[in-house]
């Protein structure tokens, strides 16, 4: 992952998605070690408080935690966390508006799932 400063977003956001994103592919995995303040700034080349406030914010939201003297290690429920995080926002963000569509369009909710199981196939085979 690149950092996109033309984003519009705060960078210590994108480092926050960063590490998130990190935990739900299985790079950090639960009780594992993530990279260092220092090598995130080596690595994205940006202020270490930038990283600590991203890194803070996943610390109050329970996916990370200190220990002290060694660094910051993945909460064991922290996939749980993130997953529930985000199956919210993708149904706010795309299954209402997809669900008001449909039921504009008249759709039954059978149609509507063989469109969605039709394009599941498709991209998951």
């Amino acid at each position: 992952m690149t950092l996109d400063l033309k984003d519009g977003r705060p960078i210590f956001i994108q480092i926050k998605e960063y590490i998130e994103q990190g935990v739900l592919s299985g790079n950090f995995g639960a009780d594992e070690q993530i990279p260092s303040t220092n090598q995130l700034v080596s690595y994205f080349g940006i202020n270490p408080i930038t990283v600590m406030k991203g890194i803070g914010l996943l610390t109050d939201e329970g996916i990370l935690y200190k220990k002290r003297g060694v660094g910051m290690f993945v909460s064991p429920g922290a996939i749980d966390i993130l997953k529930k995080r985000y199956a919210g926002a993708l149904s706010e963000e795309f299954v209402q508006p997809l669900l008001n569509r449909a039921r504009a369009l008249g759709l039954t909710k059978e149609e509507l799932h063989k469109i969605l199981d039709e394009n599941w196939r498709d991209h998951h085979d």
